[in-house]
């Protein structure tokens, strides 16, 4: 298993680079407002910093990837490919994006479709830019394995980017659900707490996500790649949270 650290878009992009350097295995980097758009990236720069840092890169959760509107998903797609760009410039393999359900529609299977769409015309632009694309389940219908399994269907080429927060929230953890199912898409992972009512980002330990069951199903199943401690409170937890997680993961 190897513990990564995002960098905090609302800090100076280079000082939060060289904290996750200093205390982490990998950069989660996320490129979104309102500090590290990828209009203000300094590819230069970054990538001097970085040397043979490992990074993952993440995309602004808030892509309108299945808006019933065409214009704000040829939106996304195009804001997509601008990260694509500069990934693909710092040699990042992996970029991911998140499922999109901020203008539901009264039938489920069109916001479905709607993102489907999107993530079609994304491996296009991944392809040209040289990175896979991978998507990061949401709450509620994209943490569904039913949903899950259409899409995949749909976008064969698709990675899948496996968010166990996300996957708490509702009335039953479908973490062990989606591992089993796609174990062999899962390529990434994110990891924080919640009390499975809202995507909290709290620390381990602080919700309600049985830890050690959960993160067995996601080592029995062999993954030993790339985790991201996603928790947005303090620097300091996140530190701890790394010795935690290590702690679980080892002794499972």
């Amino acid at each position: 298993m190897i513990i990564g650290s995002m960098n905090n878009p609302h800090k100076d992009l280079m000082k939060e680079v060289a904290w996750v350097a200093k205390h982490f295995d990998f950069l989660d980097l996320t490129l979104e407002v309102p500090m590290a758009t990828p209009e203000t990236i300094n590819v230069k720069v970054v990538k001097a910093s970085l040397k043979n840092f490992p990074v993952v890169g993440h995309t602004g959760w808030y892509l309108p990837i299945g808006s019933p509107f065409e214009e704000l998903r040829v939106y996304a797609i195009n804001e997509y490919a601008k990260c694509a760009r500069v990934f693909s410039a710092l040699g990042v393999e992996y970029v991911n994006v998140h499922f999109d359900t901020s203008m539901p529609m009264k039938k489920e299977k069109h916001t479905i479709d709607f993102n489907v769409w999107t993530l079609r015309r994304l491996i296009a632009v991944g392809k040209k830019y040289g990175v896979k694309v991978l998507v990061e389940n949401t709450g509620g219908t994209f943490s569904r394995p039913s949903v899950l399994n259409y899409v995949f269907k749909k976008v064969p080429k698709l990675f899948f980017h496996l968010d166990i927060g996300h996957a708490n929230i509702g009335e039953e953890n479908q973490t062990p659900l989606l591992v089993r199912r796609f174990f062999k898409k899962i390529v990434h992972i994110h990891v924080s707490d919640n009390n499975g009512k809202g995507d909290q980002h709290l620390p381990i330990g602080r919700g309600n996500i049985k830890w050690d069951e959960t993160l067995k199903t996601v080592k029995d199943s062999g993954y030993d790649n790339t985790i991201t401690l996603e928790v947005l409170t303090t620097s300091s937890a996140r530190l701890a949270d790394k010795s935690k997680l290590r702690k679980i993961w080892d002794n499972l």
